[in-house]
């Protein structure tokens, strides 16, 4: 099921929506390593936290479909929201039996939910109210409904790679679960998680200056968008693949360059 409301705004801060860039998101959403770990360390997120399949799931800001996909072949019933139509046309495309709305949380109709679950994964950054946005989602869930979101992290990583994506920031250890907090959630914890990569994160975006000229910045986020190399992406997939395996309980309140955060809407 596709739901297009008229007249969306989307913020066109973020980086430009043309053919070129969204190919490079799409194919990094199918092959990158880095999305495939994500949705692993979503799921032990969610089994951890004792929601688990047919549970209902609400993710805001679902672009093209990536995570969704992913909670729906765990067996989640799924809907996903996002104000870039072009992105929701192309997740209900790739998983057409998913519930996708183009518009913004208010627009969602209260007969989809209420929601066991419900997820932002790398949206928050974008905001320069995050808590608002939280708040807004938390209409749409059921009394002791878990939340769960991902962020970058660490300000010594931020670069203009994050500058050109539109993020407003990139979170310290601590914030995200402080942000949760603030929006009324309960027994929040925090985990950073990509911990393996830190240096080849930190040595990458170190070597990046920050053009003006709008054809360069749009260049750095293409080259950013490419598939490591073969056996590359495999060997960063392996090794992400095996701290999320074994290292969820020991990824509680540690620095990563993506942050992890769940919570409990009160009941």
């Amino acid at each position: 099921m596709l739901t297009i409301h008229p007249n969306v705004e989307h913020r066109a801060a973020d980086y430009d929506l043309d053919c070129e860039t969204l190919r490079g998101l799409w194919r990094m959403e199918e092959r990158h390593f880095w999305f495939d770990v994500r949705n692993r360390w979503i799921q032990q997120a969610l089994d951890c936290y004792g929601l688990r399949p047919p549970a209902r799931f609400l993710e805001v800001g679902c672009g093209s479909g990536a995570v969704a996909g992913a909670l729906q072949r765990h067996g989640f019933s799924v809907v996903g929201i996002d104000t870039a139509t072009v992105l929701v046309e192309k997740a209900h495309e790739r998983f057409p039996t998913i519930a996708f709305v183009s518009g913004h949380i208010d627009q969602l109709s209260p007969d989809l939910g209420p929601f066991d679950g419900v997820g932002l994964f790398d949206v928050l950054e974008h905001l320069d109210d995050p808590v608002s946005l939280l708040r807004s989602a938390l209409m749409h869930a059921a009394p002791g409904a878990l939340v769960v979101a991902t962020v970058p992290a660490l300000r010594s990583h931020f670069s203009v790679v994050d500058e050109i994506a539109g993020h407003k920031r990139r979170y310290q250890p601590g914030e995200l679960k402080a942000t949760f907090i603030d929006a009324g959630l309960l027994e929040v914890s925090e985990h950073g998680i990509f911990r393996v990569l830190r240096p080849l994160l930190r040595a990458r975006r170190a070597a990046l200056v920050a053009p003006t000229d709008p054809a360069q910045r749009r260049l750095i986020m293409l080259n950013d968008f490419r598939i490591p190399p073969f056996p590359l992406n495999d060997l960063l997939r392996l090794l992400c693949v095996l701290e999320a395996r074994i290292g969820f309980g020991s990824s509680r309140d540690k620095a990563g360059p993506t942050l992890l955060a769940a919570g409990r809407k009160p009941a």
